[in-house]
């Protein structure tokens, strides 16, 4: 595009009801949005010591939008005030004919405010900048609120910060900024898990707004930062998430099968008693006091519910049902109980779906939970017996596992998936 046609482009981008000279000239100054394109322009505002001065070639479009006696009087006028660049020779002059015939006209920046002031505009620079300011100002605070932020949520504001340094502002700033805040500095504050609803009603002052406004941003948040979320929404669902960044949407419990020993309130335990398997709320988790000298030589823990119930009691053997990702509390009971049995021999085993999740989630329980696990019948000789149930998975999906640093006694298993391209479910072994 030739270069009069480009700069005719852009002058005109705001031309509609300009009716004098100083409009076009603010709106020259004005231009380029990407700070590369306005750091010598609107950008340099207030600068008074700033030398730098421009130039507008002016063509007929100009002459047409403004009218051409008028344009060469407001010029007059404002080089007489030396306020336009004035005098003879081709880098002052403007005129072909003086009075009648401009070439061109040259601006300079020192002059930017009384054009400003002429015209009655809010400079650029402020409606660009004073909100930033402001929203920076806001964070500062909102940092300072707490003496100490968690890692995650510390991240969630760092990001905010970065967007504004690079001029960016957060959508979250201008739609739901009071309630992010919030939201932010209660779970910060969470000391134990709390229910959705009476979260919502202790810090946002309803008992519906965090999940109906705020909360997807939330679960987003938490699977980018925390990091015992995962990121794949195939892996971990917005409930286990939520768990574990302590709102509960359902009650936290681990549901047992074998011989565990704990004192409750002063009573001892013994849950072998239930032969087809208990469960431990929320509250048992928190109090039982797990007792030394279990008899117990195998831990197995099971994803899917099925799979738990129709294992058989074993004496020494205790079955855990996993239900997916342990949530925290119950991170915690287990690692009381690895603790407990230390140098005891007791062997720690996982069994889960031969797919993604399922060696996610091994790997979750192996870094989190219990370091020495061994899989249980998630091996290349499980795979082969029920290769017949096994579905045929679409390239994105096996390209996800085929990303994935699997611990070395699952490779086998991630190489049986790549090679067939399928994937089993743990319940499909029933039967």
């Amino acid at each position: 595009m030739p270069k009069n046609k480009k700069q005719q482009t852009e002058l005109q981008q705001n031309q509609k009801n300009r009716t004098h000279i100083i409009q076009v000239i603010l709106d020259d100054y004005e231009k380029g949005d990407k700070i590369s394109e306005g750091k010598k322009r609107w950008r340099s505002y207030p600068d008074k010591s700033a030398e730098w001065k421009h130039t507008i070639k002016v063509e007929g479009w100009l002459y047409d939008e403004i009218g051409r006696k008028e344009l060469n009087q407001q010029v007059l006028e404002l080089q007489e005030e030396g306020l336009l660049e004035d005098g003879k020779g081709r880098e002052t002059s403007g005129w072909y004919v003086r009075g009648s015939e401009l070439e061109k006209i040259v601006y300079s920046v020192k002059n930017i405010d009384a054009f400003y002031a002429r015209d009655g505009r809010t400079p650029k620079y402020i409606l660009h900048y004073e909100p930033i300011h402001q929203f920076q100002k806001e964070i500062q605070f909102l940092k300072a609120s707490q003496n100490q932020w968690k890692p995650w949520l510390l991240s969630c504001i760092e990001v905010l910060e970065q967007d504004l340094e690079k001029e960016k502002i957060p959508s979250i700033c201008t739609e739901k900024k009071e309630t992010y805040f919030k939201t932010l500095t209660g779970l910060n504050q969470l000391e134990e898990p709390m229910y959705k609803r009476i979260f919502s009603k202790r810090f946002l002052g309803s008992s519906k707004t965090f999940e109906n406004d705020i909360q997807s941003r939330i679960i987003a948040d938490a699977r980018k930062w925390n990091p015992f979320a995962d990121e794949d929404k195939e892996v971990m669902t917005d409930d286990e998430v939520l768990s574990e960044i302590g709102i509960e949407t359902y009650h936290q419990e681990l549901s047992v099968k074998g011989l565990l020993k704990f004192e409750l309130n002063g009573q001892s335990i013994d849950t072998s008693i239930w032969k087809y398997g208990t469960v431990l709320n929320a509250e048992v988790l928190k109090n039982a006091l797990l007792l030394p000298g279990q008899n117990i030589t195998r831990v197995i823990t099971i994803e899917n519910r099925a799979n738990f119930m129709a294992e058989p009691f074993e004496e020494h053997t205790l079955f855990i049902f996993s239900h997916g990702f342990f949530s925290p509390k119950e991170r915690i009971f287990l690692t009381k109980l690895r603790e407990i049995l230390a140098g005891s021999n007791t062997a720690f085993y996982h069994s889960s779906d031969l797919d993604y999740g399922g060696m996610r989630i091994y790997t979750f329980i192996k870094e989190h939970i219990f370091p020495e696990v061994k899989p249980y019948h998630m091996d290349a000789e499980t795979f082969a017996r029920y290769q017949d149930r096994a579905e045929l998975r679409e390239d994105t999906y096996l390209a996800k596992i085929r990303k994935m640093d699997a611990p070395e006694e699952l490779q086998e298993l991630k190489n049986c998936i790549l090679e067939t391209g399928s994937t089993i479910e743990q319940e499909s072994m029933l039967y």
